[in-house]
């Protein structure tokens, strides 16, 4: 691999590709490569990773759709794509004069008194699965309130679903590839507690910690300081994303045709060029869009070892950046 000590993977992944290219790389912050150069001899473009999108196939406009969930979810409700459904409200007072009422911290807690548990929330602008938990109760769900306010300004509630998730990445107009997501679990050695075998899981550097909240494969929640049984699997609640803890199989070219039809419509929808959708497929409703990335991290094809691919999405986006 090129530049391996490039703490940015966008960062190594454009090098890796602009030397194919016979394309000069450059970054423009040392070794950390989160603002870096690409020049094709004639042309130059920067790219920015890390918080913001080095992804030029994708315009503001469209992007910026797609970040916020609840905004992404009503788009493709009104454009007849399979989506959640979900309930969009302030966990914070602030700018209230800026909006109806209706949906404020009280009004949040209202719904959550006559919720049906359990449910599944998440700010509307998160990245890497930060807060995004299943809550059990009315109380459990107060306390989510005040966490996620330190940080963020909306949340996004929606059913507890449980089904066989999928990654579907688009490229201009066709389904590249798809893999299953899983989500992150632990195995009992009749020693340690759950949180003790948490605690043990490899984790990414930066990576968000991993909440100790679980159930067995009877559906039993297990409690952070209880002993799991040797054998026993545990799996973690919460997103299935790899920087989650989550994990992949089943990588294939292109995707099963249900799949590829709804992530096609869905980022159609949002006049996306390059997206990651992330798909239940429900048993008796069929693939329904959970949410659509359109910064979307391809490092699950770095430890499949498709280079192929990875080489394919950054040609096609620096053909969209220089211009």
């Amino acid at each position: 691999m090129d530049n391996p000590s490039l703490l940015s993977a966008h960062a190594r992944y454009a090098a890796h590709t602009a030397k194919t290219c016979g394309y000069t790389f450059r970054s423009l912050d040392g070794a950390d490569g989160y603002l870096f150069e690409v020049c094709d001899g004639v042309r130059r473009a920067e790219f920015a990773a890390g918080a913001a999108t080095p992804y030029a196939l994708n315009d503001a406009r469209a992007a910026s759709i797609a970040r916020d969930k609840a905004f992404c979810a009503a788009v493709l409700r009104e454009r007849g794509v399979p989506a959640l459904p979900g309930e969009m409200f302030f966990v914070t007072p602030r700018w209230a004069e800026m909006r109806h009422p209706g949906r404020e911290p009280d009004d949040a807690l209202k719904f959550a008194q006559r919720a049906a548990y359990p449910i599944f929330c998440k700010p509307v602008s998160a990245s890497n699965g930060l807060f995004a938990e299943v809550v059990e109760s009315a109380e459990a769900f107060s306390d989510y309130m005040q966490r996620v306010a330190r940080e963020h300004f909306a949340i996004l509630i929606q059913p507890y679903v449980s089904a066989a998730e999928y990654r579907v990445f688009v490229l201009q107009g066709r389904a590249l590839f798809s893999y299953r997501k899983h989500l992150p679990s632990v195995v009992g050695d009749g020693r340690r507690t759950f949180a003790d075998l948490i605690g043990a899981l490899p984790r990414e550097p930066g990576a968000p910690p991993l909440k100790p909240r679980g159930r067995d494969n009877e559906g039993r929640s297990i409690a952070p300081d209880e002993v799991v049984a040797a054998g026993a699997v545990v799996t973690l609640e919460g997103p299935a994303n790899r920087s989650a803890g989550g994990g992949a199989s089943a990588l294939q070219d292109g995707a099963r045709e249900d799949l590829a039809h709804v992530a096609l419509a869905a980022a159609s929808a949002l006049g996306l060029g390059l997206a990651g959708v992330d798909i239940f497929d429900i048993h008796g409703s069929g693939p329904t869009v959970i949410e659509v990335n359109s910064n979307p991290m391809i490092a699950t094809l770095e430890d499949h070892g498709r280079w192929d691919l990875i080489e394919t999405i950054w040609r096609a986006n620096f053909a969209a950046a220089l211009r």
